[in-house]
C-alpha cells in the first residue's frame, strides 16, 4: 500500500530532470536504518527493535503491549529522505493508526498524517524531501500490540518511464510449491502447499543511457541480494506495493532507432 502525505508536491529529480508524474513507478531501496540508530518505546522478549534493520522478514520487532508506541530513527545524514517502508506488520489487522513525524530544528512535525491501513501488506509512506535530524513512526493504540519485520527510511528511486504493458502486478503473480496427495487408486486426498510467493516481470524500455548509469546501476548492484519496496502504479493502484528482489541477470540493450535502453527485471517477493 502507498500512503502519500496530503502536502506532497512532485518535484523533478536533479541533476537530470525528466517529466515525472505521481504514477511513475517507485523503488524504495535506499535505507539508512541500522541496528544502532533505531529505538522503540517497548519491545517484547526475543523481538528487539534492532530486528527492523534486518531485511529478513522472518524476524521482527514486537511491542510489549498495545499502548501507543514510537519507533524512532536517528538520522546522521545530510542527504534528503522522502519515504518510509514497512513490511510484515499488523497495522491493518490490528486497527493501529499510523503516522510519520520528522524532527526539524528540534521540533517534531507531521510528515504523513494519521492513517488506518487497509491490510497488512507492505506499505510505503511518501512525503516531501527533507533533511531531518530524526524520524519516528507513531503507532497509536489499537486492537493488538504492534509488530513489524522490516523498516526502511531513505530516498525513493522514481523510474524514468511508466509501465504500460507486459507487466503482471505482484499481487496477481502467484507462485506456489504444492505437493499433490493421491491414493494408490488415484483418488485426490488433498494438496499440501509447501510454499507460496509472488513473481512478476517488469519490462523497462526507452531508458536513456545517462539516466541508467546515474540512477539504475547503483540500484541493480544491490537488488539481487537486498529486498526493496516497489510500487508499479502508485497513483492508480496504491494497494499494489510489494517487497521483493530482482532474480534475473539484467542485461540492458540499446534498441534501434533511438538507441535507448530496454531490459526486463524479474521480481520475486511478498505482497
Amino acid at each position: 500500500m502507498l500512503v502519500v502525505s496530503r502536502n506532497f508536491v512532485i518535484t523533478p529529480p536533479t541533476p537530470d530532470p525528466w517529466p515525472v508524474t505521481a504514477d511513475h513507478p517507485l523503488v524504495g531501496w535506499r535505507n539508512i536504518v541500522t541496528t544502532t540508530n533505531v529505538a522503540a518505546d517497548t519491545a517484547a522478549a526475543g523481538y528487539p527493535v534492532s530486528n527492523l534493520a534486518n531485511p529478513a522478514t522472518a524476524q521482527g520487532w514486537r511491542a510489549a503491549n498495545d499502548s501507543e508506541q514510537y519507533i524512532t530513527v536517528t538520522l546522521g545524514t545530510t542527504e534528503p529522505i522522502d519515504y518510509v517502508g514497512v513490511a510484515r506488520h499488523n497495522f491493518g489487522s490490528g486497527n493501529i493508526p499510523v503516522s510519520i513525524e520528522i524532527n526539524i530544528d528540534g521540533n517534531w512535525v507531521e510528515a504523513v498524517e494519521e492513517r488506518m491501513l487497509a491490510d497488512d501488506s507492505p506499505v510505503m509512506f511518501r512525503f516531501n524531501p527533507a533533511v531531518p535530524s530524526a524520524l519516528r513512526v507513531r503507532l497509536q493504540e489499537g486492537d493488538a500490540a504492534p509488530r513489524a519485520a522490516v523498516l526502511y527510511v531513505g530516498r525513493l528511486l522514481v523510474l524514468e518511464r511508466k509501465i504500460w504493458v507486459g507487466h503482471t502486478p505482484l499481487p496477481d503473480g502467484i507462485k506456489a510449491n504444492v505437493a499433490n496427495g493421491r491414493s494408490q487408486s488415484g483418488e485426490f486426498l488433498g494438496d499440501i502447499v509447501l510454499g507460496e510467493w509472488r513473481e512478476s516481470v517488469l519490462p523497462l524500455s526507452l531508458i536513456s543511457p545517462d539516466w541508467h548509469r546515474l540512477h539504475m546501476r547503483p540500484f541493480l548492484k544491490v537488488a539481487k541480494n537486498t529486498p526493496f519496496f516497489f510500487a508499479w502504479r502508485p497513483e492508480m493502484y496504491p494497494l499494489e506495493v510489494g517487497f521483493c528482489k530482482v532474480i534475473n541477470d539484467v542485461a540492458p540493450v540499446p534498441v534501434a532507432p533511438s538507441n535507448l535502453l530496454s531490459f526486463d527485471l524479474t521480481l520475486s517477493g511478498i505482497t
